[in-house]
């Protein structure tokens, strides 16, 4: 089963939600249609909006602020990432070229300034408002996540805590608020936004750790490159895994190369070669098992339904994908 198959169960409401999305990202604006243009001709799997769409029917059904609420967090997320990839000088995003690559750092930043602007424009009821706290929340922590990633970067922080802590602003905070809508939207009780959220945020953890799992994945076959954590000095954690089975001297070594900004092609795969061969994956992906299965946990608090049967599927597709 993959992502397209879950999405079938609520099909028509996802329809409703793309073309919505799609009336949000126009305008007559020369330079800025095109970039719009552009980025909905992105391929994306929309995690986002389909756990806030799936948890508001597993709590009672979707409204209209469903939607709005839905398209509010793609958009504060798509903004993110503009502003990220000129932060990181990034030249490619799945493989296509990122705005800043194309029209240059100041047109990215001012697009992802558009999309902040555009995502409070479409507040507009007593029920919108009532989100407030948790849009504002979402802007304030991604980019907390990137200055304390860049932070750690710096430090060279090589600390279980301080990975954790950059995946929950990066990743976890958004698929929390995700879920957390979907149910504030759907049900005035406040159990189930409760564990909505946590769900989202257990989700989030095992959904970023799978996803720095994939980049030691030397096959390639979606075009995503390996490696690329180790060539932006990034210790995620199966790195970390494989430093715990070192030696204090050969960990040293394997650190400083991390550390270092300048590496060669080869030495990174051999790097990813030896993580590999060292059964640190293995560890690693015991920890997406556990976080999965504590979402899976959280979830059971939710009225029983197909909905809620859907989401746990969703859990599996996340957790076991391959790009």
């Amino acid at each position: 089963m993959e992502i397209k198959d879950i999405a079938k169960a609520i099909e028509n409401e996802l329809n409703t939600f793309e073309v919505m999305y799609q009336e949000c990202k126009t305008s007559d604006v020369g330079m800025l249609s095109d970039i719009l243009s552009y980025s909905l001709s992105q391929k994306s799997k929309k995690i986002r909006p389909l756990l806030t769409l799936l948890v508001a029917k597993a709590c009672g059904g979707l409204s209209d602020s469903t939607y709005r609420s839905a398209i509010i967090v793609e958009l504060l997320h798509t903004a993110s990432l503009a502003h990220d990839d000129v932060l990181d000088n990034s030249d490619l995003r799945r493989n296509q070229p990122t705005i800043n690559s194309r029209w240059g750092n100041n047109a990215a930043i001012l697009y992802g300034d558009y999309l902040f602007g555009k995502s409070l424009q479409l507040i507009h009821t007593k029920e919108d408002f009532e989100l407030l706290p948790i849009y504002s929340k979402i802007a304030r922590e991604l980019p907390m996540g990137e200055l304390l990633q860049k932070d750690v970067l710096e430090k060279g922080d090589i600390s279980r805590e301080a990975y954790f802590s950059v995946i929950d602003y990066k990743t976890s905070s958004l698929l929390g608020a995700s879920a957390y809508i979907g149910a504030k939207t759907a049900t005035t009780d406040k159990d189930y936004t409760k564990y909505a959220e946590e769900f989202g945020r257990l989700l989030g953890r095992a959904f970023q750790i799978k996803d720095d799992i994939l980049d030691f994945e030397i096959s390639q076959v979606n075009g995503k490159k390996y490696g690329n954590d180790i060539k932006e000095c990034k210790f995620t954690l199966p790195i970390l895994d494989y430093i715990d089975t070192l030696s204090e001297e050969v960990k040293l070594n394997v650190i400083n190369f991390v550390k270092q900004k300048d590496k060669s092609d080869e030495d990174v795969l051999k790097l990813v070669l030896d993580i590999a061969k060292s059964g640190s994956i293995e560890k690693t992906e015991e920890q997406v098992k556990y976080y999965s299965n504590k979402a899976k946990e959280v979830l059971s608090n939710l009225p029983e339904s197909q909905y809620r049967e859907i989401l746990e599927q969703l859990v599996e597709i996340l957790v076991k994908r391959n790009n």
